[in-house]
């Protein structure tokens, strides 16, 4: 029988920043995108829009930094 291989704390941090990369990131920049078209057909609502996508892009940055310093990228030297 083999053993079971349990995952180390690094592990589930590897994890949970690829989520934040791979599911929730998506998730905020469709949001974004949704926001874009309901600015262009109401543009009445641009500046409260506007308001919004900062907001947006604030949270799209920091689930950026939290998802590279949980999984850094093979491909940068540094890992991040």
């Amino acid at each position: 029988m083999k053993p079971v291989k349990r995952a180390t704390p690094d592990d589930r941090l590897r994890r949970a920043g690829q989520t934040l990369h791979d599911e929730v990131a998506p998730l905020l920049a469709g949001a974004g995108l949704q926001l874009q078209i309901l600015r262009m057909d109401h543009p009445e609502t641009a500046s409260q829009i506007n308001e919004i996508l900062g907001t947006l892009e604030g949270a799209m940055d920091r689930i950026r930094q939290l998802s590279q310093q949980l999984a850094p990228s093979p491909f940068t030297p540094t890992g991040s």
